[in-house]
């Protein structure tokens, strides 16, 4: 039996072990990820790797665009089946447990010459999805800037000029302006993640967070404490919500309801927000949902 070893990846709290047998050798993308590589001291997600033919049979799941490629999800069970094709051709196939804590990605030997990254295609940002909601977390569509003790966290988009100079990543399954939220004491805290450009640089790898805020576009300026149900309602609008999972949903639903009475939400009217449709935060319900390509009842 050949020798294998471990390398760690720390992303918003969440350390995941990824094996790496003598076959398997894998470099680092060359992006922002590898900055969050980490000594694998004691890794909440354990994934092992190996090579195998794979067939490029359906899923009979749902299937999301990510760039060139598709990224399946489907159930097994209470187990979870990804897989990531390109050009009809399937790359990768991982199985995990049904809370993203175990798992086995099997590369095909076409892939693994290349000597890719067995996270790549999205099964790393669905991991920290899962583990982030399962801990308590959220991942909302926002933006972070920094201000006098921490972060003021946006909820939408932002328009170009806002994120200029920060790092961007793409392609990305959950958007390029995704952050996590997870609650620290009685307040929240915010996460950079590798595939997000909406985090202000100078907020380092993640900040307390000092305010929540949505913007709408308004003749008038105008700034409204929502109360907690209704900032519980915000922040769903505005979370990750992959449509294949219905226990996901009431995890959020239980999850914004905790922040929402953790650190105040304000409603900001803004007239500099008329005719820039992009600073503007979607209305509810469910603004930021996972659209598969196709669904199969």
């Amino acid at each position: 039996m050949g020798r294998t070893r471990l390398r760690g990846l720390a992303i918003a709290g969440i350390q995941i072990g990824i094996e790496v047998p003598e076959p398997c050798e894998w470099d680092w993308p060359e992006t922002s990820l590898c900055e969050f590589a980490c000594p694998p001291r004691d890794p909440e997600v354990h994934v092992g790797v190996r090579v195998a033919e794979l067939a490029d049979s359906d899923l009979r799941g749902e299937r999301y665009a990510l760039g060139a490629s598709t990224f399946e999800i489907a159930r097994r069970g209470d187990d979870w089946l990804v897989g990531l094709s390109r050009a009809g051709k399937r790359l990768q196939l991982a199985l995990f447990d049904r809370e993203f804590c175990t798992g086995e990605v099997v590369q095909s030997p076409d892939w693994a010459r290349q000597r890719k990254y067995p996270l790549s295609g999205g099964l790393d940002e669905w991991i920290v999805l899962q583990r982030t909601v399962a801990r308590g977390g959220l991942c909302v569509s926002a933006r972070a800037t920094a201000q006098p003790g921490g972060a003021q966290v946006a909820l939408g988009t932002a328009d170009s000029g806002a994120t200029r100079g920060w790092r961007v990543a793409t392609p990305s399954l959950l958007g390029r302006q995704t952050l996590v939220l997870r609650e620290e004491g009685a307040g929240l805290r915010v996460y950079r993640t590798p595939w997000s450009g909406g985090m202000d640089e100078r907020l380092g790898d993640d900040a307390r967070v000092v305010e929540l805020r949505c913007i709408d576009e308004s003749a008038e300026a105008y700034r409204e404490l929502l109360d907690p149900s209704d900032a519980a309602e915000e922040l769903v609008s505005h979370a990750v919500l992959p449509l294949c999972d219905e226990r996901f949903l009431d995890r959020v639903l239980r999850n914004a309801q905790k922040a929402s009475g953790r650190t105040k939400l304000f409603r900001v009217g803004s007239p500099a927000a008329l005719g820039d449709a992009m600073a503007v935060c979607p209305p509810p319900p469910l603004a930021h949902v996972l659209m598969p390509l196709r669904s199969l009842s």
